[in-house]
């Protein structure tokens, strides 16, 4: 059975428990007053309201989606790291038994998109970048146009985000913690999502785009089909394969811009939305994707 650690209001795991059912026990941590749980050093169960249960025993896969980035409402701070610690606990209790599938929850708190840039460059052109306190090595980027994107991709105080925006150097404020970019001139946008020792590729027009980040003028319309199937070129596939061999995984999603010929690595997300990418199950992503996590 999958054990899917995640949030009661995720449409990814509505989507993995619609297909799995009664495989797949779901553990929403922002719902974690609703379930039974013991968890000892070398056992643990948990059961949900209606009587569904998963145990160490039984438990063949488990996928960790999400789950923090559903808050636990009107608890005190320190019941919420106590909550927190435990669903940790467990994660890793399946990881370091060979049980969890994709990438752990903080991937990139041991990378990071720096790192990342640098072994991507072993095998693709990369941006030329620069993260940068008081404005530091700015002079590193001069003549280039640039811009400015987010590392964490959290919401400030009013809730707004920080897409990729063209910014000038003269105007940059040198108490603002910078991640600029070169700006690359592309006609498409191209994703790549890793799944198993499969590679979907997709890309997405950008001539119709009114700003430089396309999940600003997402249309989250099912119906409506954005990306479409991009045939990858071996030498691609290849270099692709052996970044990820590089850094150990064999899930996740690259970034990147096609630049005439050339494919032009942004980023690696080890663990981005993939759903988007085929909604309605046509290019077998879906089916590939559920078999991997489940474990199949």
């Amino acid at each position: 059975m999958l054990l899917l650690i995640t949030g009661s209001s995720d449409g990814t795991g509505d989507l993995i428990v619609s297909k799995l059912g009664s495989r797949v026990f779901r553990f929403n941590y922002d719902l974690y007053k609703q379930y039974y749980f013991e968890f000892q050093p070398d056992y643990w169960e948990i059961r949900n309201p209606t009587g569904h249960s998963i145990n160490s025993n039984i438990t063949t896969s488990a996928f960790w989606w999400k789950a923090f980035n559903f808050p636990v409402d009107g608890e005190d701070n320190l019941i919420v790291e106590e909550v927190k610690y435990v669903f940790r606990e467990l994660y890793w209790w399946c990881k370091l038994r060979g049980l969890a599938r994709g990438n752990p929850y903080d991937f990139h708190n041991q990378l990071g998109k720096l790192n990342l840039l640098n072994i991507a460059s072993r095998h693709f052109a990369i941006p030329k970048t620069l993260a940068t306190f008081r404005l530091a090595g700015l002079h590193n980027m001069n003549g280039i146009e640039l811009v400015a994107k987010s590392f964490s991709s959290a919401l400030t105080d009013n809730k707004a985000a920080l897409m990729t925006t063209a910014v000038k150097s003269d105007y940059l404020h040198p108490e603002f913690p910078w991640y600029l970019q070169e700006k690359i001139k592309s006609d498409a946008d191209i994703t790549v999502f890793v799944c198993g020792n499969n590679l979907f590729g997709y890309e997405r027009d950008r001539s119709q785009l009114k700003g430089l980040d396309w999940r600003a003028e997402q249309t989250f319309d099912s119906k409506t089909k954005e990306w479409m199937r991009f045939e990858l070129k071996d030498r691609d596939s290849l270099a692709i394969g052996q970044f990820c061999k590089d850094i150990s995984v064999n899930w996740g999603r690259l970034d990147f811009m096609r630049r005439q010929d050339e494919l032009v690595f942004l980023e690696f997300n080890a663990n981005g939305q993939w759903v988007f990418l085929d909604h309605e199950g046509q290019d077998g992503l879906l089916d590939c994707a559920i078999s991997y996590i489940y474990g199949e």
